[in-house]
């Protein structure tokens, strides 16, 4: 998987669209974007299986019908290991295989985990109102999670998010990170006015308006 890497006018958008939500609105949104959530070491481990297992199959059965090759059993050995090795490194080489060898509650359940943890740790429940949004991208996985603070959950509920998540998701798929996280601010700005989160005389910029990266 090609490492995606924004553009500093990329940066530049995702920061005015987070400004423009604040100075209409008295919400705050952090876009936060970590290129993966967890490591998935056990993809490695279930391909090694895989390839060794079937390497063991292929010799066995080449055995029982007289067509192997004369090897040794340390050459056989020998070849099992060294499929195994090569499914070890085959997930950290291509790092889209290990959507297909991990399963989805497991991806769910380190996705929120690390949007959890990046929620605590950008302060996004730290807003004097408690309107504070963290959009959430993590591009292996290819999910996108939108948390809002008690303030703005108790007037849009989560299904009002599915919008902002269409945007990103959208933009994820066509490779065009930037203008669909530009997108999802905009529609999570449409949502808070139309919820009456406008903007208070009293209110100031709370949280940085950067765009965060985690690699």
């Amino acid at each position: 998987m090609k490492k995606y890497i924004f553009t500093e006018a990329e940066k530049h958008q995702i920061k005015q669209a987070v400004e423009s939500l604040e100075k209409e609105s008295c919400g705050e949104i952090v876009p936060f974007f970590a290129r993966k959530s967890d490591d998935y070491t056990e993809a490695s481990w279930y391909v090694s299986t895989l390839l060794g297992v079937a390497g063991l199959a292929v010799i066995a059965l080449l055995s029982y019908t007289w067509s192997l090759p004369n090897l040794s059993f340390l050459e056989s050995f020998v070849i099992i290991i060294g499929l195994m090795i090569i499914g070890y490194l085959l997930p950290l080489a291509f790092p889209i295989l290990k959507r297909a060898f991990v399963s989805q509650e497991r991806i769910m359940e380190m996705v929120s985990l690390r949007a959890k943890e990046a929620f605590l740790n950008e302060k996004v429940y730290d807003t004097k109102e408690h309107v504070g949004i963290l959009i959430y991208i993590s591009r292996l996985e290819h999910i996108v999670l939108v948390i809002g603070d008690e303030g703005i959950n108790q007037k849009v509920p989560n299904e009002e998010w599915e919008k902002v998540v269409s945007l990103i998701t959208s933009g994820l798929k066509n490779k065009q990170i930037g203008s669909g996280l530009v997108n999802g601010i905009n529609h999570c700005k449409e949502l808070l006015l139309k919820n009456n989160f406008t903007r208070k005389k009293t209110d100031t910029n709370e949280l940085s308006d950067e765009l965060r990266i985690k690699d």
